[in-house]
């Protein structure tokens, strides 16, 4: 049994704990013909009516000046990096050992845009202001910070704390850059809106697709100076393509479709999760989710439990367990982020499925 036949029975499943609702192709793309204005007209190379109103509306929920809509992440964070260090004068960026721009794009921050990284903090935990300071002993350009953080299980730092750190890098002339993939899913964490979180940071980036349900794109969002350098860039890189229409109209349709369900999502991750960790072998990181996203380890046979889970998947066309993202000789480590697909059920019937699926797979499962 491999990984990737789980991950196939785990993606055809009708009910899902962790992701949106399936939906087919043409039903996609039917939703979102449905959701455009009959006088919208497609952008060109990044002008027009749709794609500017759209950039509009997201600097202005995230209380910033001016936004710009690009294909993909990948292309907006390294970006926001070499404008601050362009005007800084400076090559040096600080980054957390897990940061998305080293360990899932091949360090492009260094190759392609000529970056010099600095690590911040330790890997296991989120930064704090002493790993600011530490990492500051080169002259540092920028600081960037994952909001919430996927490697460690969507853990976010503590508000006060988030505070001293953008207060002591504004002191020292050091531009803060949030990498907010997830930035949807904290307010309810905590207790602040889109636009006060952002406003301790000079310049964002937030995507469409991983809470949102949009097809691909993401935006970076600051003041007038650095979106117009931002223009320049994305023209440079080849991200001003001749329409982006279909991701946009995705992105503003996804944004009015869950934005506004993710506290509700955060509260079934929690109870999830408290689920979870009364079956043998399995405990989630963090204990108790900060945000709708949270990862677990299982003790398990993991051969085994692959080819029984499988099977269990198919008999009852429910999935429970992601498939894994790191196998070990005796476990394994899984990721879940809750979206509307949990809404097929009430919390009773998944607690009974829990504890069917925790009876059934006990025989592989490590106490």
């Amino acid at each position: 049994m491999s990984v990737d036949q789980y991950r196939a029975t785990f993606r055809g499943c009708p009910i899902n704990a962790s992701r949106h609702e399936p939906e087919s192709i043409k039903a996609t793309l039917q939703r979102l013909a449905d959701a455009t204005g009959d006088d919208e007209q497609i952008d060109n190379y990044g002008s027009g009516e749709l794609i500017e109103s759209f950039e509009r509306e997201v600097a202005a929920l995230l209380g910033k000046e001016a936004a710009i809509f690009m294909p993909s992440g990948t292309m907006a964070q390294p970006m926001a990096l070499r404008i601050w260090a362009d005007l800084a004068r400076t090559d040096y960026v600080a980054l957390h050992a897990t940061n998305h721009v080293a360990l899932h794009e091949h360090n492009s921050y260094q190759v392609l845009w000529q970056l010099k990284g600095c690590e911040l903090g330790e890997s296991h935990r989120v930064p704090l202001l002493d790993d600011l300071k530490a990492a500051a002993r080169d002259p540092l350009a920028a600081v960037l910070l994952e909001l919430p953080m996927r490697e460690i299980g969507g853990q976010l730092p503590p508000w006060d704390e988030l505070v001293r750190q953008s207060g002591w890098a504004r002191a020292q002339g050091i531009k803060l850059h949030m990498d907010g993939a997830r930035l949807w899913q904290c307010p309810a964490a905590y207790g602040k809106s889109l636009a006060d979180i952002a406003a301790l940071f000079d310049s964002v980036y937030v995507s469409f697709y991983k809470d949102l349900g949009g097809i691909a794109g993401a935006m970076l969002v600051g003041d007038a100076d650095f979106i117009a350098r931002a223009k320049v860039w994305q023209r440079r890189v080849g991200g001003t393509l001749y329409a982006l229409y279909p991701y946009v109209i995705a992105a503003r349709e996804g944004l009015a479709r869950h934005l506004q369900a993710l506290p509700e999502r955060r509260q079934q991750a929690r109870w999830l999760a408290e689920q979870l960790n009364q079956l043998p072998g399995v405990s989630t990181w963090p204990k108790i989710p900060h945000t709708n996203m949270f990862r677990m380890r299982i003790r398990c046979q993991p051969e085994a439990f692959l080819v029984k889970g499988e099977r269990w998947m198919q008999q009852h066309n429910i999935a429970l367990i992601p498939p894994p993202y790191r196998t070990d000789d005796d476990a394994l480590h899984c990721e879940i982020n809750v979206g509307d697909a949990f809404d097929f059920l009430e919390k009773d019937e998944w607690a009974t499925w829990i504890q069917q699926f925790g009876k059934d797979m006990a025989d592989t499962l490590s106490a």
